[in-house]
């Protein structure tokens, strides 16, 4: 046989015995990482975090030595170091077959016997695979005998799966609480996909949501506490679990197995309504004659996916004591996604206007929410007045937008129609439905009231807004016509009798009169409406809206032309206006909230607590949470925070988060200059 074919025989055995080796020993190395990490794991349980990147280190680790042997053996591919090797087990070649291969000569190796070149390779083969060979069946049977789930935690991990776990330990199993599992299933018009939570302590989602708790073990003995609600656990091939859904309001969920107790948070997250922004027309305006067409086009945006859109019109039309409405729908559409726009247009030929009518747009965006909603949100509403014939007499016309009390009477008949529509709604709503739709009629009831307050006052020379403040209980605000227009009074330094409304009063105040009924009707309407009683309110809104409509009647002016902007008032600005003798106003103490100072005492004794037992202290800080997220959402952030770190043991990130909580609490500090000012100016 030829000597160079043996030769190259002997070579590819030990090549392949080289790769086999490295291989071995690649595989090994990543099983043994794999068998490490999931023995580390039964000792001490590893995070989600942890565990997602074993398997990509147990990989690398077992490619970088696969390639380190490979390297480091080499030189088994080179002929020449394959004859030196095959020297070595043979000396009475004497290194004629390292002559012949580097010559290229096979006369030099003429009659040698090679018969057990291969035999020897194999056996060198064997040999080396002994130790790779060994060290791959350890790591084999340690994960073999390692507990069951251990394995399948590092090898493919994924949120839940810590019931799979086993502890080393048998007594962690009496405790049925832990671990936990909660799994998220969010509503389906929210398109949202469902989510797993290892050990939740304080869950965050979607209005709606099923959170279904998982556990291990028999749930015979498991009740969780939900308010005044107590739910038993049902068990299912040794699992037990307890189903609950995602309320308007913040909750904490008790958990007890007979010794054993633990908190769960429930925050929910509601689903805003859509915000409407009308791009066109972009202003109110004034029409000589009512023909063409209107472009219509608003931007439409939603937290979660909008659903439908449309543009609402509504015709006002008469004068006097004939006062009429009609609404419609424009451009009505199914929408898709976070974001959309609306277009559309009306011919104003279709919809019959005469002179002196006007005509109001808004868009209008609804979500998919069929859990509390739908949301509904409108855009600011655009007014178009056809202009009448008497309004032409005058050589220099600008075009002017409704009068105030004109738009008045639209806003107050708009919330009518909202209260009457909520108040034949009201046998099928709940109780926190109707006073979240009631509050947000309160609300818009409350502006327009602001609104009229201004009028007034800036007709009887006032500052706008000097009636009363947005805060609702301010203690300087109006209560009465008569104590209104004491205000006004002062306000222009007159001296009249407010409330002589007999014989010849002034046509100042026969003008402001009704606009000042108006303000008292909205005021006792909005109160009834915080209360959720729409059918009480109604009867004051449809005084508002008489008050409003006999101030229309009492001035029959138009303004035909804008007056001069007062860019500035010299005199008062050069301290040459009157003196009216009034005394400068106190300023108000700041009173002490006595919610604030109630979390601040809780939040004492936890951090007492937490020296003793941080188990304790973490469901403390939960349960202040959830109090805390109505009132002070960036203290219940931190404190959430604060809770999540003392259950993971991180006690740095604890302490820096209860003392972000504490800063939250105390407030922006108020710094003061150590030393006083000179002189006698302030």
């Amino acid at each position: 046989m030829n000597v160079f074919v043996e030769l190259r025989a002997a070579r590819l055995t030990l090549a392949a015995g080289v790769m086999v080796r490295a291989l071995v020993w690649g595989a090994s190395a990543a099983l043994t990482v794999v068998a490490g990490a999931a023995a580390v794991d039964v000792a001490t349980p590893l995070s989600l975090d942890v565990r997602s990147r074993v398997l990509g280190v147990a990989i690398a680790a077992g490619m970088a030595t696969f390639v380190a042997l490979g390297w480091r053996d080499r030189s088994v591919l080179s002929a020449r170091r394959v004859a030196l090797w095959v020297e070595e087990q043979f000396p009475s070649l004497e290194y004629a077959l390292v002559t012949a291969v580097e010559s290229g000569e096979p006369r030099f190796v003429q009659g040698t016997s090679t018969d057990r070149w291969l035999v020897v390779a194999r056996r060198r083969v064997a040999r080396a695979l002994r130790t790779p060979s060994a060290a791959f069946a350890v790591a084999v049977i340690v994960l073999v005998v390692l507990p069951s789930g251990a394995v399948a935690r590092v090898r493919s991990p994924h949120a839940g799966d810590s019931l799979e776990r086993r502890p080393a330990s048998r007594s962690g199993r009496r405790n049925r609480l832990a671990p936990l599992v909660a799994e998220l299933a969010p509503p389906a018009y929210s398109g949202q996909r469902a989510s797993t939570i290892d050990e939740p302590s304080d869950v965050r989602a979607l209005v709606g949501t099923r959170v279904t708790i998982r556990g291990r073990g028999d749930g015979a003995s498991v009740v969780a506490i939900a308010g005044p609600d107590t739910l038993r656990a049902t068990t299912t091939a040794d699992r037990w679990t307890v189903s609950l859904a995602v309320g308007t309001h913040p909750l904490a969920v008790r958990f007890r197995d007979e010794a054993n107790a633990r908190i769960v948070a429930l925050e929910p997250i509601a689903d805003d309504a859509p915000t409407v922004t009308l791009v066109t027309p972009p202003h109110d305006s004034v029409l000589r004659a009512a023909t063409g067409r209107i472009a219509l086009t608003a931007d439409a945006g939603d937290d979660i996916g909008l659903a439908s859109g449309a543009f609402e019109y509504i015709v006002s039309s008469g004068e006097g004591e004939t006062f009429t409405f009609r609404s419609g729908t424009i451009g009505a559409t199914r929408l898709a996604g976070k974001t959309a726009s609306l277009t559309a247009s009306i011919r104003l030929d279709s919809l019959a206007l005469k002179p002196g009518d006007i005509l109001h747009l808004r868009a209008v965006a609804r979500d998919g929410n069929t859990v509390t909603g739908p949301g509904i949100g409108t855009s600011e509403t655009r007014a178009i007045r056809i202009a009448r014939p008497d309004e032409y007499d005058s050589l220099a016309v600008d075009a002017a937008a409704p009068s105030d009390a004109e738009k008045g009477a639209i806003s107050e008949r708009m919330l009518i129609m909202l209260a009457e529509a909520l108040e034949r709604q009201r046998p099928r709503l709940t109780r926190d439905t109707l006073l979240r739709e009631s509050h947000g009629i309160a609300v818009d009831q409350k502006k327009l009231r602001r609104t009229v307050g201004d009028i007034v006052f800036t007709r009887l020379g006032g500052n706008p807004s000097a009636e009363e403040s947005t805060n609702d209980e301010n203690p300087q605000r109006a209560k009465s016509i008569a104590e209104l227009l004491q205000r006004a009074d002062s306000a222009t330094n007159r001296s009249i009798d407010p409330m002589d409304f007999r014989g010849d009063e002034s046509p100042v105040v026969a003008v402001n009169k009704p606009l000042l009924e108006a303000y008292n009707a909205m005021w006792d309407a909005s109160l009834s409406l915080e209360l959720g009683e729409p059918d009480r309110a109604l009867p004051h809104m449809r005084r508002a809206l008489a008050a409003i409509q006999r101030a229309r009647q009492a001035e029959r002016l138009y303004l035909h032309g804008a007056p001069p902007r007062v860019v500035i008032d010299l005199d008062k600005a050069r301290l040459k206006g009157k003196d009216k003798g009034s005394s400068s106003v106190r300023r108000a103490l700041t009173v002490s909230d006595s919610a604030d100072n109630a979390r601040a005492d809780r939040f004492a004794r936890i951090i007492e607590l937490a020296a003793r037992d941080p188990g304790a202290a973490a469901d403390s800080l939960l349960l202040l949470r959830i109090d805390a997220l109505t009132g002070a959402p960036a203290f219940a952030a931190a404190l959430g925070d604060a809770a999540q770190a003392m259950r993971a043991g991180k006690g740095d990130v604890a302490t820096a988060a209860l003392a972000r909580a504490r800063r939250a609490l105390a407030g922006v500090p108020v710094v003061h200059d150590s030393l006083g000012r000179w002189g006698i100016v302030p």
